[in-house]
């Protein structure tokens, strides 16, 4: 598990895939940049990274963030792709803006 300092809480966790240090980091520093600006407000963050197998000639990984928003709500997205970091990137662009629709509709209530 590597601690990030926006979010101290973070959990990151692998099935299939060997972690190494060069790839935490990189992880803890993604949360950091597209999630800081939601860290008030975010009290829990998991990031699972798993080997799925294949599909066809290509590997497949996939990357699932489980949030824990004020108040108790939760938000969890989902992506596969060829490689770690690819299925990272893009889990991380969806999330970003799932937090932000569910964030809206959270201060129009």
């Amino acid at each position: 598990m590597e601690m990030c300092e926006t979010f101290p809480a973070l959990s990151i966790k692998s099935f299939g895939i060997a972690p190494d240090p060069d790839s935490q980091a990189y992880l803890a520093e993604r949360v950091g940049g597209k999630l800081g600006k939601f860290a008030s407000r975010i009290r829990g963050l998991e990031i699972r990274m798993k080997r799925l197998g294949r599909a066809g000639d290509e590997p497949r990984v996939s990357c699932a963030l489980s949030i824990t928003l004020d108040g108790g709500s939760q938000v969890a997205v989902e992506r596969s792709a060829r490689a770690p970091r690819e299925a990272f990137d893009h889990t991380m662009g969806v999330a970003e803006q799932v937090i932000r629709r569910t964030l809206q509709r959270l201060r129009h209530r």
